[in-house]
């Protein structure tokens, strides 16, 4: 059967369909995280969207779309994680795939920043990515499925003024995944690292112009797009994106360093 490119765009002839499957979002409420929900339910699948506070886009989408589920609470706190995963049982029957996009930034210089700026953003980076991945794994392990994203960034690779706090948070997502996909990967359990660069969505705009200028500059492709990352993760949480395990998949336009 020949592949025509709007199966290709669907994925309903490549394996990239995600129907059947239901997915949770943290960081769901605006810019990536929530362009991810759009495009996971445009792909079939269910998915458990979770965000800190409300949020208008996910109010909408979760009105029209019953596939849609919604879990407010700070992914930092052991209880949020719990509830993202019991949702996902009890209103779609398990959880396949679970993405970590939550994220918060307390920019400043190492000198001037403070311990709880350090301790917020890893809190909510890092803690929230292991209170999530303990819950999901608890279950995966039980379907002896499931597929763990965390979203990094450049930042954790390449470092970045002004942002320890958040580079080392990032960072630390690499590791906690190559972790997991070593210990649970006999499971069929695989966990990977997204590092997007520079995003076309309202964190953007908050970056100094100068500054944004100059990543700009760096990327051979320049301000990336968030549908495309979003593409990514749909890609990787489905069944054609089993082999990819354990890795870091740059999403950055070719940023040089």
């Amino acid at each position: 059967m020949d592949v025509t490119a709007a199966t290709l765009l669907t994925g309903t002839e490549t394996g990239a369909t995600l129907a059947g499957r239901t997915a949770a979002v943290t960081g769901a409420g605006r810019g990536l995280g929530l362009e991810t929900v759009r495009t996971l339910l445009a792909r079939g699948a269910n998915v458990v969207a979770n965000h800190r506070s409300w949020s208008e886009g996910l109010d909408k989408l979760a009105a029209a779309d019953e596939r849609l589920a919604l879990v407010a609470g700070d992914i930092g706190e052991e209880d949020t994680a719990r509830e993202i995963v019991e949702t996902a049982v009890t209103r779609f029957g398990g959880l396949d795939v679970a993405v970590h996009n939550a994220a918060v930034t307390r920019d400043k210089p190492l000198v001037s920043m403070s311990v709880e700026d350090w301790d917020e953003v890893q809190r909510v980076n890092l803690r929230g990515a292991f209170l999530l991945s303990r819950q999901a794994v608890r279950l995966m392990l039980r379907r002896k499925a499931g597929r763990l994203i965390y979203l990094s960034s450049i930042s954790g690779v390449a470092g970045n003024a002004g942002q320890a706090n958040y580079a080392a948070s990032k960072a630390g997502l690499h590791g906690l995944a190559k972790s997991v996909a070593q210990e649970y990967a006999r499971y069929n359990i695989r966990s990977v690292v997204v590092a997007p660069g520079m995003l076309n969505t309202g964190l953007a705009d908050s970056i100094p112009s100068k500054v944004r200028d100059e990543k700009e500059a760096r990327s051979l492709i320049g301000i990336c797009d968030s549908y495309s990352v979003a593409e990514l993760i749909a890609f990787l949480a489905s069944p054609v994106g089993d082999v990819v395990n354990a890795t870091l998949v740059r999403a950055d336009g070719g940023m040089a360093y």
